[in-house]
């Protein structure tokens, strides 16, 4: 079938296209690519994708995209624009529940894709969760997204914030206590609802009892800074959208994983440093799910988790980004990560930058990169080739002018720095887990089948979701853009 022929003819191609793009997926062989030299060119089983590639480059077009409609399981997919929710939700209600997370509470959802919350405050209702969902969003906040947080002036302020959101957030989760209630704890520097409740609930002799009264017997002024900082990790809730995006319905990441079910998330350029920290937690509580997927028996269809990080670090600057690239492969979760080159990991998270290359098991290079470091690192990874020259020399003398000519070998970069920063038109650079490069052609989603096929609007609207596994939820339920509500336990109508 060509893109041309599926045109105008309704919903029949439509899925004949998503089906056929899922099944090569769904036979584990990654994360597509483009086109190869014998057809589609994927990461292969179990390796994580880098791209890189400046702004207009097409990754998301060429990359993100096709890698969203073709995803055999759940999709967790993030962007500073709504595009890959408009080009792809349509295909992917096919097999699953479209959900959008919009802590800005401003983006106007297309039908069939259904607002979802999330709040620290359900992450925390174990303990170990609360320790991690509030590292997670310190970290993020306090720019110390490697390494330990205790370390320095610095982060003896950034550990101590963790230190007490982790006994809050635990109190508010087993008491009842919304993320309003947790915010006014904080903003007034007022734990003691917060401990009166871990010692009714834990008792006394609990860990989280002992922090947070350690916490609150220290001195008045070394207090309020430990409060001001973690003030200061929850800024983003002092908007009334981001504060909203913690009611219910709330996310399911057990449910999540378990069926064909996207997530999109969306958070503006100008407020991601603001939101980073709420996206990142989220994310965090999403990866613990898929693991537990891939160890239990509900993994048996083998279809992985997909992370699709559009600009990554701005928007999800996960702080053990480096680890779930290397683990995530063997435990049901895959990460497509997009940068704009490694000065931008390298800002993020510092030194494990200079490894990227080695720890995705694939990178994409785009053509228009700019950062030298980045372009002759990816030059040295070519290595050299000989090239043979002949040098031909004058010399006058008795008996007249005599020619001489020299042979020699010299090494030259196979790619230099200015043809992997310049690029072809149309075709990307792949580097995979062998360090071997290699080019192929992009697959524009607007602009080549079968992803054109998949994202052509449809003549008529289809929200029946065949295939569904759970819901994606915890309390509550979406509405529907006629008003009507979707029931729990049943399909949509």
């Amino acid at each position: 079938m060509t893109a041309g022929s599926a045109r105008g003819r309704g919903w029949k191609p439509h899925a004949r296209s998503v089906a056929k793009v899922q099944d090569a997926a769904r036979t584990g062989r990654g994360v597509y690519l483009g086109l190869g030299a014998h057809g589609w060119a994927w990461s292969g089983a179990q390796r994580s994708t880098l791209v890189l590639g400046p702004s207009r480059s097409g990754k998301t077009s060429a990359l993100v995209v096709p890698n969203v409609l073709s995803a055999p399981g759940a999709v967790l997919a993030t962007s500073t624009k709504p595009d890959v929710l408009r080009a792809t939700a349509r295909a992917r209600a096919s097999a699953g529940w479209c959900l959008a997370f919009d802590p800005t509470g401003e983006l106007e959802l297309p039908p069939g894709v259904h607002r979802v919350g999330w709040s620290p405050v359900s992450a925390a209702r174990e303990w170990h969760g609360a320790l991690e969902v509030a590292d997670a969003m310190v970290r993020t906040a306090r720019g110390r997204p490697t390494g330990a947080i205790g370390a320095g002036s610095e982060g003896h302020w950034s550990e101590r914030a963790a230190a007490l959101l982790a006994p809050l957030l635990h109190a508010a989760s087993l008491d009842g206590v919304s993320m309003r209630g947790v915010l006014r704890w904080v903003d007034r520097h007022d734990g003691a609802p917060a401990l009166d409740a871990l010692s009714a609930r834990l008792g006394d002799d609990a860990v989280a009892t002992d922090l947070l009264a350690g916490i609150l017997s220290t001195d008045p002024r070394e207090q309020s800074g430990i409060w001001s900082t973690a003030s200061g990790v929850l800024a983003a809730y002092r908007a009334p959208g981001a504060l909203a995006s913690t009611e219910t319905p709330l996310l399911d990441p057990d449910s999540f994983c378990a069926g064909a079910h996207t997530l999109y998330v969306c958070a503006p350029a100008a407020r991601q440093k603001l939101l980073a920290p709420l996206v990142v937690a989220m994310l965090s509580e999403v990866r613990d799910a898929a693991y537990r997927r891939a160890a239990g028996s509900s993994a048996s269809d083998g279809a992985p988790v997909l992370f699709a990080l559009d600009e990554v670090a701005n928007i999800a600057p996960l702080p053990d980004l480096p680890s779930l690239v290397t683990e995530g492969p063997g435990q049901g979760l895959l990460t497509l990560a997009c940068l704009q080159d490694l000065s931008q990991a390298r800002a993020r998270w510092g030194t494990e930058a200079d490894a990227f290359v080695s720890i995705f098991g694939t990178t994409v290079v785009l053509g228009g990169i700019a950062d030298m470091r980045t372009l002759e690192a990816l030059s040295a990874l070519s290595g050299d080739r000989e090239v043979r020259s002949r040098t031909i020399g004058f010399s006058d003398g008795a008996g007249g002018r005599q020619v001489s000519a020299t042979d020699a070998t010299v090494l030259r970069r196979r790619l230099p720095a200015d043809v992997v920063a310049r690029g072809l038109d149309g075709w990307a650079l792949c580097v995979d887990a062998r360090n071997r490069l290699g080019w192929v052609r992009l697959t524009p989603a607007h602009d080549t089948w079968p992803w054109r096929d998949c994202i052509s609007p449809d003549r008529g609207r289809s929200q029946r979701l065949p295939g569904s596994t759970g819901w994606p939820w915890r309390a509550g339920g979406p509405t529907r853009s006629d008003g009507v509500g979707v029931a729990l336990g049943g399909r949509s109508p």
